[in-house]
């Protein structure tokens, strides 16, 4: 008494026979030419900018040679000018070469390209402030 003769048919045992078909995801729509052209113009405008902030940079190493009197980052010695202008080429660089393979990365995949492209943009306006930030600092007030 008390034992079930259904031991086999244990509700915790159930075997899928049929399982359910996996629903199919809609293929990606192409981003289309709208996409690409404003990919393109954004990361045109970023390359100008680069180009424009890094001569803007360079003309900002006037501030150093403006001195008056000496200061610690007025010095013939060492050149924060120069530190700067440097630092400034080569995040800027990294930031364009990042933005333009991380949108053709997004468009080869059928993804819009465009916020990749602007964050490209905004990402060499603030590598330029902060040059510009460090080389008021570094100049002593003498840039503006």
């Amino acid at each position: 008494m008390g034992a079930r003769e259904d031991w086999w048919d244990d509700p915790g045992d159930d075997l899928v026979l049929h399982p359910p078909r996996a629903v199919r995801a809609q293929p990606r729509r192409d981003p289309g030419p709208a996409d690409l052209v404003v990919t393109g113009l954004l990361l045109g405008v970023a390359v100008l900018v680069g180009v424009g902030a890094w001569f803007a940079v360079l003309v900002g190493q006037l501030a150093f040679t403006a001195c008056a009197e000496p200061s610690p980052g007025c010095g013939p010695v060492d050149d924060p000018g120069a530190v700067v202008r440097n630092w400034h080429l080569a995040l800027t660089l990294v930031v364009l070469v990042a933005g333009i393979v991380g949108s053709i990365a997004r468009r080869a995949r059928r993804r819009t390209g465009w916020p990749v492209a602007l964050s490209t943009l905004v990402g060499v306006l603030v590598v330029f402030a902060g040059a510009v930030t460090a080389m008021q600092v570094a100049s002593g007030g003498n840039l503006l």
